[in-house]
């Protein structure tokens, strides 16, 4: 394995070493595709990563199709981008991976209609027009898909309806608990009929929890989770669950506990770390920390709110070892372009939805949405690095 140590020498996919940091090692991910967003990680029990995402011409559109890269164990390349969904009469995203106890690799990810072709500000123009109504992404059509691989994802089956109530979403992986049982987080997106509100104001969170290895599911709500989603659920002892919620206010990341395995949570409470209404991810790391990955900024304080637009950069890395009461490490893996003042800001590009994983060897791998969605960095990191 050959790693390089100059950046401008990179190629797409090279790992490289960050200038001055042995222990910091990143990598632009190949991708041919104008939109590329909301990645997920995971190591396979061969020592290979994944990394899904959805690709193609704009979120939403009917040509949004799952990719996936994969980093063989012991290279120092990425490799590039395959398509493993093929349905083209309806866009296909938020990807996740989970390897079962089996060996099977379960790529789970949402189908939703489509209003064709087209990218989010078309469909805006035609709107102003009076040319159309509703809201381009539809995702109250959703639901949650499942295909399976029994070659550590060199093929895959066809496509599985899963969750099929409309609206059902998803972002995180499959987790398996102490107890054997696996827990799936999600949410069902509500849209307004009218397309000028600000949209998915209604999304509430749910659980799936399977006891027979996925081949049943039960779900259970989580009271009072109204405009908090992206559920991020970490085990900190037997039974005992923790989980941190994006918030539709753009205010804070939200934090709810269950001591029953998922079946009953509290109601989401507010933390003092910001949310842009953007995603975010929890892990609990070998050491018994938690670390969470969001943007640090928020775009309100007002709770019922339903707001869009904030900036979505820094991305921070945080560490907690009190489940979320205090976070006395933070650093930024990523600052971006930097621009300040009312007239540059929207120079700024955005670097956001986060994810995070740390391997069998105690290496934390993460990837997100980089530039303005031309592709997905990567870094692999230690948690000493986030202490500093």
């Amino acid at each position: 394995m050959s790693i390089i140590d100059f950046q401008a020498l990179a190629k797409e996919g090279q790992l490289f070493l960050e200038h001055g940091y042995d222990h910091h090692i990143k990598a632009y991910i190949p991708s041919t595709y104008r939109d590329n967003h909301a990645s997920n990680l995971v190591e396979l029990k061969n020592g290979d990563l994944l990394c899904v995402w959805f690709a193609g011409l704009s979120e939403g559109s009917l040509d949004i199709k799952i990719a996936m890269s994969r980093l063989a164990k012991d290279s120092d390349h990425w490799s590039e981008p395959v398509l493993v969904t093929d349905d083209y009469e309806r866009s296909e995203q938020n990807p996740s991976l989970f390897q079962a106890p089996d060996g099977k690799v379960w790529l789970l990810h949402t189908e939703q209609l489509s209003r064709g072709k087209m990218t989010n500000e078309e469909w805006a123009e035609k709107l102003k027009r009076g040319e159309v109504t509703g809201h381009f992404t539809m995702q109250e059509t959703a639901e949650v898909r499942l295909r399976l691989s029994e070659d550590n994802g060199s093929t895959w089956s066809d496509s599985i309806s899963l969750f099929t109530k409309p609206g059902a979403f998803c972002r995180h992986p499959i987790t398996t608990m102490s107890n054997g049982e696996w827990i799936f987080p999600m949410w069902y997106s509500l849209v307004e009929e009218d397309a000028n509100k600000p949209q998915y104001g209604r999304d509430y969170s749910v659980v799936q929890i399977s006891g027979d290895q996925g081949k049943t599911w039960q779900e259970y709500e989580v009271p009072g989770s109204v405009r908090r989603v992206h559920m991020s659920i970490v085990e900190t002892r037997p039974g005992h669950l923790v989980a941190f919620f994006r918030s539709r206010s753009a205010d804070r990341i939200y934090r709810s506990f269950s001591d029953d395995y998922g079946r009953v949570w509290t109601e989401p409470k507010a933390l003092d770390l910001p949310n842009n209404n953007a995603s975010i991810q929890a892990i609990r790391l070998q050491s018994g920390a938690i670390a969470l990955i969001y943007n640090e900024i928020k775009g309100g304080d007002d709770p019922t709110a339903v707001k869009w637009g904030t900036p979505r950069v820094p991305v921070v890395i945080a560490l907690t070892y009190d489940e979320g009461d205090t976070f006395p490490y933070k650093r930024v893996i990523e600052p971006g372009d930097g621009y300040t003042g009312e007239k540059n800001k929207r120079l700024n590009h955005t670097y956001h939805y986060p994810c995070i994983m740390q391997s069998k060897d105690g290496m934390i791998h993460v990837a997100y949405t980089w530039h303005g969605r031309d592709c997905i960095m990567y870094h692999r990191i230690t948690e000493n690095w986030i202490k500093g």
